[in-house]
């Protein structure tokens, strides 16, 4: 008898897996590659809206920085002001100035907003990258141009 639990033991530890057993491993195996190779994609989405997320902010900053050196007086001129963003072409990606009063002799209202297109998705409300507020652009119905990239500082004489 003790030989005969030997034998049966040997067989059971040289028993390969199945073609089901295989198959079923390489679809799960398959699977998680697949999921991680989806995220290591959108790593990539993520990297480049990043970096083009802190090219508008610096090009914005640099606008505000700009406006804080103007004479106060000279300020009204930047409204409806637009500029490019460097780092993009010119079709990709634009700023716009407002600046308004407050009804304060001695302080006015600066607001940037900056709007960019990334990897062909749109960032902010000015769909055409014109700078200007146009027909069917307000998505929020504030009667304003909106932007993630957007700054906004009172500057007083």
């Amino acid at each position: 008898m003790h030989q005969h639990q030997r034998a049966l033991a040997m067989r059971l530890l040289n028993r390969g897996f199945t073609l089901v057993e295989v198959l079923l491993a390489a679809g799960i195996l398959a699977l998680c590659l697949c999921g991680l190779l989806a995220a290591y994609v959108n790593l990539f989405f993520l990297s480049d809206l990043s970096r083009d997320m802190t090219l508008a902010n610096n090009a914005m900053q640099a606008k505000m920085e700009e406006l804080k050196k103007t004479n106060f007086d000279a300020l009204s001129s930047f409204n409806g002001t637009v500029f490019d963003i460097a780092g993009f072409s010119a079709s990709l990606a634009k700023g716009a100035v407002f600046v308004t009063d407050t009804g304060y002799s001695e302080l006015k209202e600066a607001r940037i907003v900056v709007s960019f297109k990334s990897r062909g998705r749109l960032i902010g409300e000015d769909t055409n990258l014109n700078g200007q507020l146009n027909s069917g652009e307000d998505l929020n119905a504030n009667n304003r141009l909106d932007s993630p990239v957007e700054s906004v500082t009172l500057i007083a004489k």
